[in-house]
């Protein structure tokens, strides 16, 4: 199996000529002998091209392209193990959260209730579609927080789901914590729990782990625009607005710090200067 054809499997094509010239770089860079490279030969790699002034965004992007790179060896059998999975940078992207653009309520449920895989999918990846969709939204979960769910974390009798703390190399994630499920997803994910092995919770049809860039693809296709970490944010702010309790948010969210839950909360001002601009767009 060619790489090209990895990840046309499994990454958007539209990506495909990012992640190719991505990965042709290192590999010129590193003289063509990229197949048996070490966490420090990629750590300098980034290193170099930080040196060159690419934004940390940037950064990210060539990092998720060795990474996929990496994956593509270890499944044909050329490595045994992958060895920049759990590399994390730690360059700054600004992620301030812009409330206007967030997602209303009555958007996210309209979402849950119209959305639908593409024609050519399997009952199975239906299901699983549906059920990653409803812990985007109804528990507001991270894409990586979703993939290492593990099927024994779901207790269908109590109705709750047990979100892990996600151990991460010299950063630390979301606290653990456990959430109940919503009435409408209990039957959704009864039944496919019936259809999936022991492991992951969210599988590939093979069983195997699924990868988290699946589901920011599987959104595209929707006619309005979603994204996953949008939905989680969209979800926090809704649970601030209705003036829910913060510390009972920010422990929903997994938070630790008061601070980052404080980030979603709109002051009177801040909405009534939103309404203004809806209502009159300045020129």
């Amino acid at each position: 199996m060619k790489i090209e054809d990895y990840i046309l499997d499994r990454y958007s094509e539209k990506s495909l000529p990012r992640y190719m010239n991505q990965i042709n770089l290192f590999r010129a860079t590193q003289g063509g002998s990229t197949e048996q490279s070490t966490y420090s030969d990629i750590v300098n790699y980034i290193g170099d091209l930080r040196e060159r002034g690419l934004h940390a965004k940037s950064l990210r992007n060539h990092l998720f392209s060795l990474k996929i790179y990496f994956r593509y060896l270890v499944e044909i059998g050329k490595r045994q193990e992958h060895p920049c999975e759990n590399l994390q940078l730690k360059d700054q992207i600004n992620r301030e959260i812009i409330i206007e653009e967030l997602y209303s309520k009555e958007d996210l449920e309209e979402l849950y209730k119209t959305y639908q895989s593409k024609t050519n999918k399997t009952k199975f990846i239906k299901i699983r579609d549906r059920v990653i969709l409803s812990l985007l939204i109804y528990q507001a979960l991270t894409t990586n927080e979703i993939i290492e769910l593990r099927k024994e974390d779901i207790s269908i009798e109590e109705g709750e789901v047990r979100i892990r703390e996600i151990e991460r190399k010299n950063r630390r994630g979301n606290k653990g914590r456990i959430l109940a499920l919503h009435p409408k997803q209990m039957l959704l994910i009864y039944d496919y729990y019936q259809l999936i092995n022991e492991g992951y919770f969210i599988q590939t049809e093979a069983g195997k782990k699924l990868y988290g860039a699946y589901i920011s693809r599987m959104l595209r296709h929707h006619p309005k625009y979603f994204t996953p970490i949008k939905i989680r944010q969209s979800v926090i702010a809704n649970l601030l607005k209705t003036a829910a309790d913060l510390r009972l948010v920010q422990e929903f969210a997994g938070h630790r710090r008061t601070g980052s839950t404080e980030a979603y909360k709109r002051t009177g001002l801040e909405e009534l200067k939103s309404s203004i601009e809806r209502l009159h767009p300045r020129q």
